[in-house]
Formats: structure tokens, C-alpha cells, sequence
């Protein structure tokens, strides 16, 4: 049930991810946080499996991209098209699902010029690609220009942007290359560097949309022992959840930052309960 909170602005979003039957990745780790938060969510699958891919089987379906595109334009026969202020894109898997998403986010751009498009370039990670190579300049040439927000990690935005990132000033000088592209708010979800183990680090950036001012950013944090999905997609659910709400409030510099640390410090603490059932319990 969404929140009763009349004082939150509330955004309608189009969330086109993976999902799956159990566990929470894609969809289903973005889309109950989201409606917690107070926020209308339509969803589009790009995959339907019973697990994520990190078990030793799945089973399932990669939907085509002609099936995310007949969804699509199902809500816009009836105008259900009509009401979005975010699209929200993740898993893609394929160049066809890529370039479903631009006309996608073309189509609803020209019903709202306002159109938050926020870009989780879901690549890889560990410094290893899963989807095809041709994805990257997809990304890059495509939908980063397109895009009000990416949320790239640390491998995706070296992928992205040419960048090899193994300190800080990296993190930001990738940051302005991804600004090049056209994307005003950046943020690299998650880095190591050798000289601080046992921490991570996210770096933001963001242009002022009226004078083009920029503030960048770090968040340093504790690296959780143990294994899990999905924390992408739930951490660009909620940096794009609270960039909004702060948004609403201010046009200037600093609502990009504070919406990250909001996002960390839930992140955080839902994986620390995960961790803590697991070792509680036994359950995966």
C-alpha cells in the first residue's frame, strides 16, 4: 500500500528490469521500495526467471524486445503513457532491448519533456562483461546522452567512459566524461581503491541545471562480507526515489548528494539484516 504522506511529492515511473520468481533483483528489488516510499511503479520485465543466474540452474524466458514494445504500446492506446515523470531502465541483456528503450523513453519524452530518464548501465562487474560487448557503446552513445541520471559501478564506468579508476580524481574525471555525454547527475555506485581495504566509495557529480555549476562528491563505506544481488538496482530505485523528493524542494546543488546518502544509509542496513538472517536461518 503507498504511503498517505501528502507532504512527499509522488512520481509515476515506468521500471523496465529483470525479474524473477524468487529472490530480489530487477524489478522485484526496485519496485516495493519504490511503492514505500509513496511512488506509483509500472513495470515492463526484460527477463522472467525463477532465479537470479548466480544458482547453479535457472529457468525462464528473455522477453524480445518486440514484447517489451507491444506492452508499451498498450499503454498508449489507452493513455496510460501519458502520466509518467521517471523512466527507469536495468538489465537489458541485449543491443534489440537497448534500442527498445530509446524509442520507448523518445516516445514518452514527447508526452513529457520533464521525462527523468534514469540509465543503470548494467554491464558487468569484477572487471567482466555479461551482456555482449556491443552494449557498451549502446550505453555510451545512446542512452547516456539521453539519460537525467546514471548509476554506473565502478566497472561500467571505466567500460563507459575510457577511464581506468583506481583512485578518487579517476572516479570524478569519469564522472565528467559521462557529463560530456550530456548527462547532467552521475554517480558511480561503488569503487575500490588499494589503499583503503575493507571500504568502498561512491563518487558523485552533478550540474546545476541552471548554471551549469557543478559539485562532486564521495561516500566511503563499509564493504559487507558475503554474496548479494540486486543491490544495484535497489540502490538506483532509491538515489532516483530521493533525488526527487529533494528536487522538488531545490533546483540548486547538493540535492544529488544527500539523495545518495540517503540510499546508503538503507542500503546498508537492509544488507546487514540480510547478512543476519542468513547466519540466523541458513536460507540463501
Amino acid at each position: 500500500m503507498a504511503s498517505h504522506d501528502t507532504t512527499t511529492a509522488r512520481a509515476r515511473i515506468l521500471s523496465i528490469q529483470s525479474h524473477v520468481v524468487s529472490g530480489y533483483v530487477g524489478n522485484r528489488a526496485s519496485t516495493f521500495p519504490l511503492q514505500l516510499l509513496g511512488h506509483e511503479v509500472d513495470v515492463i520485465n526484460t527477463v522472467q526467471f525463477s532465479n537470479h543466474t548466480g544458482y547453479n540452474a535457472f529457468a525462464g524466458q528473455r522477453f524480445a524486445a518486440s514484447h517489451m514494445l507491444e506492452l508499451f504500446a498498450g499503454l498508449q492506446v489507452n493513455g496510460l503513457d501519458r502520466g509518467y515523470t521517471h523512466l527507469l531502465t536495468g538489465y537489458m541483456g541485449n543491443s534489440e532491448n537497448v534500442r527498445a528503450v530509446e524509442s520507448i523513453a523518445k516516445e514518452l519524452k514527447l508526452v513529457n519533456p520533464g521525462l527523468v530518464f534514469v540509465v543503470d548501465p548494467v554491464l558487468g562487474d569484477d572487471g567482466a562483461l555479461y551482456v555482449p560487448e556491443e552494449l557498451v557503446a549502446l550505453y555510451r552513445d545512446v542512452l547516456c546522452p539521453m539519460a537525467s541520471l546514471v548509476t554506473p559501478n565502478q566497472f561500467e564506468a571505466e567500460q563507459l567512459t575510457g577511464v581506468a579508476i583506481r583512485t578518487l580524481l579517476d572516479a570524478k574525471s569519469a564522472c565528467d566524461k559521462l557529463h560530456a555525454l550530456g548527462v547532467p547527475n552521475v554517480v558511480i555506485t561503488s569503487m575500490q581503491t588499494s589503499d583503503d581495504p575493507g571500504m568502498l566509495h561512491l563518487v558523485g557529480s552533478e550540474l546545476c541545471p541552471r548554471t551549469g555549476a557543478k559539485h562532486q562528491f564521495a561516500i566511503r563505506f563499509p564493504k559487507l562480507d558475503g554474496y548479494y544481488t540486486g543491490s544495484g538496482d535497489f540502490f538506483a530505485a532509491l538515489t532516483m526515489a530521493r533525488h526527487f523528493e529533494l528536487s522538488c524542494k531545490t533546483d540548486g546543488l547538493g540535492a544529488l548528494a544527500r539523495a545518495c546518502e540517503l540510499a546508503t544509509a538503507t542500503q546498508t542496513g537492509v544488507m546487514a539484516a540480510t547478512r543476519k538472517r542468513q547466519e540466523a536461518t541458513g536460507v540463501p
